[in-house]
């Protein structure tokens, strides 16, 4: 008798420890099924903040590109300068660069040889006929706001006829100052 209570006892034991392990098992299986997943406002939270920061991200990816195509257009400047003095020495021969004031399809830098070549006037000032060697279109949101003396003439040495100049280049953020030195140097002055 004693052995069938101590077995009936194990089996209660067993029982209702199995009965609290099924209900442990089904409570947690619940709480686990209401926490699965994303509620609908946790979704649309995650949404707009993604949005916001495609946003953000276009507006300076916007801002940048502007300010790459200011900082490309000034080095082309300095490098119509540059191709224009190494010209003139090496063809002996007077170069000039005209800057005209304005944005795209009004303002510009076109290096050329004055020499009436191409069915241009010799001695103009004027790039007429075949005498343009370069022309530097200026890319969108970029405009040559001023210039000092247009055009700059280049002797047959290198040097600049009518002394230095600045011409400035702005996007309406940023501005790059591309200077002509009396002496020849040529230097960008701006944000780098």
């Amino acid at each position: 008798m004693v052995i069938a209570t101590i077995v009936s006892a194990i089996l209660n034991h067993y029982q209702t420890k199995q009965l609290f392990l099924k209900a442990l098992l089904v409570a947690n299986s619940d709480r686990n099924h209401c926490t699965r997943g994303f509620t609908v406002l946790e979704l649309i939270v995650i949404v707009a903040i993604v949005a916001l920061l495609a946003v953000i991200a276009a507006l300076n990816l916007s801002e940048w590109k502007d300010n790459v195509y200011l900082k490309t257009a000034a080095r082309e400047v300095v490098s119509n300068f540059q191709f224009a003095r190494v010209e003139a020495a090496k063809r002996s021969a007077p170069m000039l660069v005209q800057v005209t004031v304005g944005g795209v399809g009004a303002g510009g830098c076109i290096v050329f040889i004055d020499n009436g070549q191409g069915g241009g006037t010799d001695g103009d000032s004027i790039p007429n006929g075949g005498e343009t060697l370069r022309n530097l279109a200026l890319p969108p949101r970029v405009t040559i706001s001023s210039t000092t003396t247009s055009p700059y003439v280049f002797n047959n040495r290198g040097f600049p006829i009518a002394g230095g100049g600045t011409v400035v280049l702005t996007n309406g953020n940023r501005t790059y100052n591309v200077v002509l030195s009396p002496a020849g140097s040529i230097s960008l002055n701006g944000p780098m």
